[in-house]
């Protein structure tokens, strides 16, 4: 979790090798999607202070390639 512009990020991270024929943000799919969103629900149940305040979920993907490639996706739910 990380905190910008008022609001609160949830990051999900996705890796793979530089050999990978798809790009990393490709293996998050509706379920996948769905877990998330069901984790960030459960934090603001278990930690109800923070519920009010705006928030949204960005994926970073990388690519370990020799120089590593990096790709920021702002609230990639929406």
């Amino acid at each position: 979790m990380a905190w910008q512009d008022g609001e609160l990020v949830f990051v999900e991270v996705r890796t793979v090798s530089q050999q990978t024929p798809w790009n990393p943000e490709s293996t998050i799919r509706r379920g996948k999607q769905s877990g998330i969103r069901r984790s960030v629900e459960i934090f603001f149940t278990e930690n109800p202070v923070y519920e009010s305040l705006p928030a949204r979920i960005d994926v970073v993907a990388v690519r370990l390639s020799e120089v590593p490639e990096v790709v920021l996706f702002v609230d990639a739910f929406r």
